[in-house]
This record gives C-alpha cells, sequence and structure tokens, in this order.
C-alpha cells in the first residue's frame, strides 16, 4: 500500500479550480480502478488557500459585477466565447456554471476547511464540493456564515463545532499565512497540485496527466 499526498493550492471562486476537483476526483477512482495494486493505495489531500482576491469591497457584491470589472477589457463576442468554452469544460465534468448570486471573502470558507481537515477524509472532500457547488451552480453567498453552517451540516460536521468555530477566527491566521506563502513569486496561479511534494501539476489537467504522476510515486516506491 501506497500513500499518495497531494497538496492542492486554490479558491472557491476559482471556476478552474472547481473543474480541477473533479478531474482530480475521476482521476484517483480512475487509478484504483485500473492500476495494478491501486486499490489499496490511499490519498491524502491537503486544501491549502489562495485568496484570488476578486471583491476589493469589505461586503458581498453581486458576482456579475466582479466579472464585469475582470473582463472589463474584452469585447462582447470575446466574452461570450470564453463563457461558452468555461460552460463546455463544465458540463463535461457535471458542472452548470451559474452567474447569479453574491460573493464576499472566502476566508471563512477556507476557515472551515482547515476545520475539516480533523475529520474523515470523505466529509472534508464532501464540504470542498458542497461549498465549490453552492459559489460556482447554486448562486450562494459562501461568505455568508449562515450559508457555511448549512454546507458544513450537510457534509456531516457537528452544528454546535461549526457555530464556535465561524464565530471565532480560529485558523484565521493559519489561512492567511498559507495564502502569503501560496502567492510567493516563482509560484504560479490556481489550481496547482503538488504531489508527494516533489511533482507539480498546474492547471485543470485532464484526469491522464494525475495518473501518470501517481503511477511514478508508485514506481518510484516500489524501486526504493
Amino acid at each position: 500500500m501506497s500513500v499518495i499526498e497531494i497538496e492542492v493550492v486554490y479558491d472557491f471562486v476559482c471556476a478552474w479550480c472547481y473543474i480541477g476537483k473533479r478531474k482530480l476526483d475521476r482521476a484517483i477512482a480512475l487509478y484504483q480502478k485500473t492500476y495494478p495494486g491501486g486499490r489499496s493505495d490511499v490519498f491524502s489531500i491537503k486544501w491549502s488557500p489562495y485568496f484570488l482576491n476578486y471583491n476589493p469591497h469589505p461586503h458581498s457584491v453581486p458576482k456579475s459585477d466582479l466579472v464585469d470589472e475582470r473582463l472589463k477589457d474584452m469585447t462582447p463576442e470575446q466574452r461570450t466565447a470564453l463563457f461558452n468554452r468555461m460552460n463546455q469544460i463544465g458540463r463535461a465534468v457535471g458542472i452548470y456554471f451559474k452567474a447569479g448570486g453574491m460573493i464576499g471573502s472566502t476566508r471563512d470558507a477556507h476557515r472551515l476547511v482547515h476545520l475539516s481537515r480533523t475529520k474523515p477524509a470523505d466529509v472534508q472532500n464532501c464540504l470542498v464540493e458542497n461549498i465549490l457547488r453552492a459559489y460556482h451552480e447554486m448562486e450562494m453567498d459562501i461568505s455568508s456564515k449562515d450559508v457555511l453552517l448549512e454546507l458544513a451540516l450537510s457534509a456531516g460536521l457537528d452544528k454546535a463545532e461549526v457555530t464556535e468555530w465561524l464565530e471565532s477566527d480560529l485558523a484565521g491566521d493559519i489561512v492567511d499565512e498559507a495564502s502569503q506563502r501560496n502567492r510567493q513569486p516563482g509560484n504560479t496561479g490556481v489550481p496547482r497540485y503538488i504531489i508527494q511534494g516533489v511533482h507539480c501539476v498546474d492547471g485543470a489537467e485532464d484526469p491522464s496527466e494525475f495518473i501518470e504522476v501517481f503511477a511514478k510515486v508508485k514506481e518510484g516506491e516500489n524501486q526504493a
């Protein structure tokens, strides 16, 4: 049995991060199903925050306003082509992007994921999936503590623990420092995957790219 460690550098407002998570999930499932001995291997995933800071305001604003600001230099035709491409790629992995809703800071969402590190891996995975889906498909404001509590409960976390966590600033310094570290010169944007502390995969690559790296890790351990 091998333990394959993956650090995922991401932010919830990043559409490519959502697409990348779906592709990573597929890669892990395919690897465990098809690679010799892969069924017994364990994947340990660490979600590492990266604040894109799309919203310069201290409060939630319509997501469409931020999109207009970020894409203001693009022509209507270029914007339509971009959205069509994103929607096509999203649908291929079961994601149906919607443009509505509000967004503020993702800091509390990242703090909540840090709390989930103490829980079973499936709980953490479900929480990350819930938050991504809420923002990109359900037009929910994931900077709202009430929304985050709802998403955490549906992932299996304890209500009292989550409420206390969100009302405090627990792990705030940890996610802030991690985000600053992930933005240091030389680091690329998001999503970014560091596998076994050595191999780096940038962007929402196809499952085959991940599987190739998983195989290298496995073969390297077999030769050690």
